[in-house]
C-alpha cells in the first residue's frame, strides 16, 4: 500500500485520542477517512457516520480490502435498505440515518470509537449525532470506572468511548473547544491548480446554455493531462452531459452518483487506459477521491433544499466560495492542474455554505431528539449561534400531526427502532 500523507500522524492520533475526543482537519485526498477506522480499530469497535450512502459502500469496500492485508479487522455497512455489517464487524460504516437509530435503540454502547466524517456538511442528521455524543460523555469527561457492560467484547472495560471529527474545512479549534478535546491539522503541500473561466452569456451558476459553456470546457480539457472530473448538481444533468462526452469528445464518460450500483462506483475509482470524464455529484467534492484527476470542470451547482413559508423545497443553488475551492483542489492532487468554472470571474459566491439548520424545516430534527428522548429546544438550538430560524413552525406542527408533550417514551409516534442486526 502506497504511503499517504495522513500516516505521519498516526502516533499524534493515538496519544491525543487516550486523552480525549480529537477533531482531524485534513485536506481531501490526504486518507483520513481510510486510516482513522483503521488506527482506532485497536480500542475496539468503529462507527463511522458518512453523510452519503455511497461514500460508506466505497469507503468499506477499500477498507475491508486494506485490512484483509493487515490486521485482518471484519469491515462492513450499513445503509438504508442494505447491509454487509454484523455483530462481528470491528468497523461499520453508516449513514446519518441508521446511526441515529441505533444510538436510539442503545446508545451506540456497542462501539468504542464513534468518527463523524466530512463534519463540515452540517446536515441536521449529523448535528444531532454530534450533540447527542458530546452529550453522552464521549470525551475527558468519559469515566474509566464505566460498567463493562457497555463495552464490546474484545474492548477494554476501562477504555473510555471516544468522539472523532473529521473534516477537510471545519473550524477545528473551535470545534475541538466545544468538544473539550484535541486538535490535530494535517498540512499537505498541494500542487497549484490554474483557473480560467468560461461564463458564456452568464455571470452567476445557472443551467442556461450549460451544455454550451460544458462543451467549451471539454474542449480547453483536451490539451490539459490527467482525466476530467466535471461537477454537476444531480442526476438529471449527468445523464445529459453523458450524451454530450459520449457523442462529442474523446473521453470516456463516467457517471458518479449516490444511484449506482456498487460495482459501477467501483469502475469509477479505477485509474483505465482511457482518458475519462467523470460526471459527478457533489460526492466527489470530498467524501470520495477519484485517482487520476487532472483537470476539474466545475458547474458552480448544486441541489439542495430550502425552506420557505412552512414548506420544504429541492431546488437548484450556487455553490459557496468553499466548496468552489474544494472543487477546484481536486485537480491538484497529481500535479499542476487546471480548474474551469462554468461562471463569470467576477461573480460573489457565498463565503461558506449554510448549515441545514439555517435553511431547513426543524421538524425532523425535533421528532429525531424527542425519540432519542432528549430536550427538543436544547438540542436544535446548541448548535448554532443566533438560535435555529425554523423552530417556532415545529409548535403549531406538533398539534396539526397529533403529538403531544408526553416524554417520547410515551408519545404516539410510528418510527420503530429497527436494528440492522436483524
Amino acid at each position: 500500500m502506497d504511503v499517504l500523507p495522513i500516516d505521519a500522524f498516526e502516533g499524534d492520533f493515538h496519544r491525543l485520542l487516550e486523552c480525549g475526543p480529537v477533531v482531524i482537519t485534513a485536506p481531501t485526498g490526504t486518507g483520513k477517512s481510510t486510516q482513522v477506522p483503521r488506527w482506532a480499530a485497536s480500542r475496539g469497535p468503529v462507527l463511522v457516520v458518512e453523510p452519503r450512502r455511497v461514500a460508506c459502500q466505497v469507503l468499506a469496500h477499500r477498507v475491508g480490502e486494506l485490512e484483509a492485508q493487515a490486521s485482518g479487522y471484519p469491515v462492513g455497512f450499513v445503509v438504508r435498505d442494505e447491509r454487509t455489517a454484523g455483530d462481528d464487524t470491528r468497523i461499520v460504516f453508516a449513514t446519518p440515518g441508521v446511526v441515529l437509530r441505533l444510538l436510539a435503540a442503545d446508545g451506540l454502547s456497542r462501539f468504542a470509537t464513534v468518527i463523524i466524517d466530512e463534519f463540515h456538511e452540517r446536515s441536521l442528521d449529523t448535528d444531532l449525532i454530534f450533540a447527542l455524543c458530546v452529550r453522552a460523555g464521549m470525551g475527558p469527561s468519559a469515566a474509566r470506572s464505566s460498567p463493562a457492560g457497555n463495552f464490546p467484547p474484545g474492548a477494554d472495560p476501562q477504555t473510555p468511548r471516544r468522539l472523532v471529527v473529521m473534516s477537510a474545512t471545519v473550524a477545528g479549534e473551535r470545534i475541538a473547544q466545544h468538544m473539550q478535546g484535541a486538535h490535530l491539522a494535517v498540512e499537505e503541500q498541494a500542487f497549484p491548480v490554474r483557473c480560467e473561466y468560461v461564463p458564456g452569456n452568464t455571470t452567476f451558476p445557472e443551467t442556461s446554455e450549460l451544455d454550451d459553456r460544458l462543451r467549451a470546457a471539454l474542449g480547453k480539457a483536451v490539451n490539459q493531462p490527467g482525466d476530467v472530473l466535471v461537477f454537476l448538481p444531480g442526476k438529471r444533468e449527468i445523464e445529459r452531459a453523458l450524451r454530450l462526452v459520449e457523442t462529442e469528445t474523446p473521453y470516456l464518460p463516467l457517471p458518479l452518483h449516490g444511484g449506482l450500483s456498487l460495482q459501477a462506483q467501483r469502475a469509477v475509482l479505477r485509474e483505465s487506459g482511457r482518458r475519462r470524464a467523470i460526471l459527478a455529484t457533489n460526492v466527489a467534492e470530498t467524501s470520495l477521491t477519484v485517482p487520476g484527476i487532472g483537470v476539474v470542470i466545475d458547474s458552480g451547482l448544486v441541489r439542495r433544499t430550502h425552506y420557505r413559508g412552512g414548506r420544504g423545497y429541492l431546488g437548484l443553488a450556487a455553490i459557496a466560495a468553499d466548496s468552489a475551492e474544494q472543487r477546484r483542489g481536486r485537480a491538484g492532487r497529481l500535479g499542476p492542474g487546471v480548474c474551469y468554472r462554468l461562471w463569470a470571474r467576477g461573480a460573489r459566491l457565498e463565503a461558506v455554505t449554510p448549515p441545514e439548520i439555517y435553511r431547513e424545516s426543524l421538524v425532523p430534527l425535533v421528532l429525531a431528539a424527542a425519540y432519542c428522548m432528549v430536550s427538543a429546544r436544547s438540542t436544535a438550538t446548541g448548535r448554532s449561534r443566533g438560535g435555529a430560524p425554523n423552530f417556532s413552525g415545529f409548535l403549531s406542527m406538533r398539534l396539526s400531526v397529533g403529538c403531544s408533550s408526553r416524554p417520547a417514551r410515551e408519545a404516539p409516534c410510528r418510527w420503530q427502532c429497527r436494528s440492522w442486526r436483524r
